[in-house]
Formats: C-alpha cells, sequence, structure tokens
C-alpha cells in the first residue's frame, strides 16, 4: 500500500466505525515514533521500536506452534508465567496469563497458542509502524493507533530478515494475535521502593484486525488495531529503538529473542564493560520453562540450546567470547550456569548509536509533553 490510510481506503468492517484518520504527519506521539530515518542512515541498520517492559515479558509459548482441535482441549488452557524484570532500575513484577486464540477449522475448531511464529509478525507489524505505517483512527471505538498494510509488504518486512511465511500462515497468525487474550497484573517499583505503576489489564495482542477485499491475495490490505498497553506507551514515550536486521535474522528463536534482549538490555556495553546471567533463569523470561522447578533434567537440553545460541550471537558479531560458571548445590550437583558476555567493538557502537538516539527522541518526547501540559 504506497498511499497513506484514508476513510475510502479502509477494510469495509471498518468504514463505519472511523470518522477521522490523522498521519504521523498530525500527531506529535507518531513523529516520534517513526523518527527513525536519520540514525538508520548512519549506521546502516533498519530500527524499529519496541515497547519498555511488554517486549521484555515472556508472551509466547515457545519451541513449537501449540494448536489443538477443542476436542483434545486441556482442563487449564490458560498458561501462567511470572513477570519479574528490572529495567533502567525500575524492577517489575507480577503474573501474565496467556489464552489460545479459537480458530475456524474445517471439521473442529482449533485452538492456538501465540508462539514464536505470532512473535515475528508482532514484530514486523511495529518494524512497519516505525517506517511511518501507523495512524491514529477515531471513531465509535475512540481514539486507537493502527498498522496499515498489504500482506505483500508484511511478507517482504519478515524475508528482509530471512522469515518466510505464505499468505494462509500470516493470516492465521493475525487473527491468534487478535484471538488470544493477555491477563496482566503487575506493579512497577523505584529503586528506593516507590510504587511507580499498578496495572491489572486483560487485552488482546491486538485489539483489532481487519482485512479488504481487494483482487490478489498479496495487494488485500489490513489494518491492525494495537492494544491498549500498546498505545499507552506511544502516547508516554515508553519505548526503545532497537535494530531489527540485528536481532530478527537468525534461524533459532532464542538467539532472536536473546538478541533483542541484549540490545535492549544491554545500554552502558563497552568493551570493558561484560553482562552476566543465569541459564536457568533466562530460560524462565524465554519461556522454555515455566518456573526454575521445572528444570530437572531438562538442565542438559537448555545449555546446549544456549550453546548454539553462543555461536549465533558470535557469527554475528555480537559478543566475541564468553564464559561459563558452573553452580552446584551444597550436594555438589550442577544446577545451573552462569554465562558472563563479552560485547564486540561493532556492538558497543552500535549501542552507543541507539543511546543517542534515545537521548535525541526523550529531549524531543519532554517538549511534546511540556507543550500538552501546558494546554
Amino acid at each position: 500500500m504506497n498511499d497513506n490510510l484514508s476513510i475510502s481506503n479502509l477494510p469495509d468492517s471498518l468504514k463505519n466505525e472511523v470518522s477521522t484518520i490523522s498521519d504521523v504527519r498530525e500527531v506529535e506521539h507518531l513523529t516520534l515514533f517513526v523518527d527513525n530515518i536519520a540514525t538508520e542512515l548512519k549506521i546502516g541498520n533498519a530500527i524499529s521500536n519496541s515497547f519498555q517492559a511488554y517486549d521484555l515479558w515472556s508472551r509466547f509459548m515457545r519451541n513449537n506452534r501449540k494448536q489443538m482441535p477443542m476436542s483434545e482441549s486441556p482442563s487449564k488452557v490458560i498458561v501462567d508465567r511470572d513477570i519479574s524484570e528490572k529495567i533502567e532500575g525500575v524492577t517489575y513484577s507480577g503474573k501474565l496469563g496467556i489464552s489460545p486464540a479459537l480458530l475456524r477449522g474445517e471439521k473442529e475448531d482449533i485452538l492456538a497458542w501465540p508462539s514464536d511464529r505470532e512473535e515475528k509478525v508482532e514484530r514486523a507489524l511495529i518494524r512497519l509502524a516505525s517506517q511511518g505505517k501507523i495512524a491514529k483512527i477515531s471513531g465509535k471505538m475512540g481514539s486507537r493507533y493502527a498498522v496499515y498494510f498489504t500482506f505483500s509488504e508484511l511478507i517482504k518486512e519478515l524475508k528482509s530478515v530471512y522469515q518466510s511465511l505464505n499468505h494462509k500462515e500470516l493470516k492465521d497468525s493475525l487473527l491468534i494475535l487478535k484471538g488470544a487474550e493477555l491477563s496482566l497484573r503487575y506493579q512497577a517499583v523505584s529503586e528506593d521502593g516507590e510504587v511507580l505503576e499498578k496495572n491489572e489489564v486483560l487485552m488482546n495482542y491486538l485489539s483489532a484486525i481487519h482485512f479488504s477485499t481487494g483482487r490478489g491475495r498479496s495487494n488485500v490490505r489490513c489494518v491492525a488495531v494495537l492494544n491498549e498497553l500498546m498505545s499507552q506507551q506511544i502516547e508516554s514515550f515508553e519505548y526503545k529503538s532497537y535494530y531489527y536486521n540485528r536481532t530478527q535474522s537468525f534461524k533459532r528463536s532464542l538467539s532472536i529473542w536473546l538478541s533483542f534482549r541484549l540490545y535492549r538490555m544491554f545500554r552502558y556495553a563497552s568493551p570493558s564493560h561484560t553482562h552476566h546471567f543465569s541459564l536457568v533463569k533466562t530460560m524462565v523470561k524465554y519461556g522454555s520453562i515455566d518456573s526454575d522447578k521445572d528444570v530437572n533434567k531438562r538442565l542438559v537440553a537448555l545449555r546446549r540450546d544456549m550453546t548454539a545460541t553462543m555461536k549465533d550471537l558470535k557469527g554475528a558479531e555480537i559478543i566475541k567470547d564468553y564464559t561459563i560458571l558452573n553452580i552446584k548445590n551444597d550436594e555438589g550437583v550442577i544446577v545451573d550456569y552462569k554465562y558472563t558476555l563479552y560485547p564486540t567493538d561493532k556492538f558497543c557502537e552500535e549501542i552507543i548509536e541507539l543511546n543517542k538516539h534515545s537521548v535525541r527522541i526523550g529531549v524531543k518526547a519532554k517538549k511534546v509533553m511540556g507543550e500538552s501540559t501546558d494546554l
């Protein structure tokens, strides 16, 4: 879709709901959200945005695409996970629950939990939004932010990082993101103990998805309405940039996830600084295991997966080396491993540019928020 979103080219299912559409030039919050071109040209990487804490939480099922017929549904369909994250001095703690989408099947309806595939599609959607394919739509549903695209544009974005989905897989993923529910109950606490935020919400990964009935599958126009938490974080400038091409191009989902996490969390990287993590806690955050009590005989397999990812990160010049320290219990049995990562000069230079970009956006955001307060 080369033209901007307008009432005339909205999918029919959305036209009666929308009265006005404002593009990135008319909404200051969106102008800053897509203000990435100068940094992209300087560093030579594709920049996208990620939402402050939301994108670091374990919101997706791992290792395989989990779908099953309704007749085989387990008695418990909601997957519960802990929220435990410290970001820029703020500690987030709480619980999240992942509920499956219900997809229409030929003979029987299917339960589908959001998985690695849906995470890749969500990342590609936000990458398109970060390039300007986002608008503010207002009408019967209130004011919402929506990403607009064609199937061919989304497929092209995925192919740019060597991810391949056909039209049916892509549509299924979008329907799963719309149908799956995420329950969140958490609080954010500052380093001095002040409760900065308490939140309890039930929402879909996407608030809505609309498809046009255009000729040819590749040219079908789509509008994906972002959920309320994403929209709130755009409004409050609670997002950070990262390199889409440097993190999303791996074959292994763990490599995609960990590289993304390093670009988000390792913002003080330098040749004299290292990054370390516990294997078990990291795999809980990733979602390979639901808690540190689930390790048992899986520790060897978890280490094998991380070894493959370390090889990927070295090959991509994100880290130049790493070390592993055995963690033993009182009986001398290995129960965990501590990894220490040594960043490459290239990674450190990339982080410096991301930090500069973040500071620049922050200065502009304060001005916009100051103007909003003055009104």
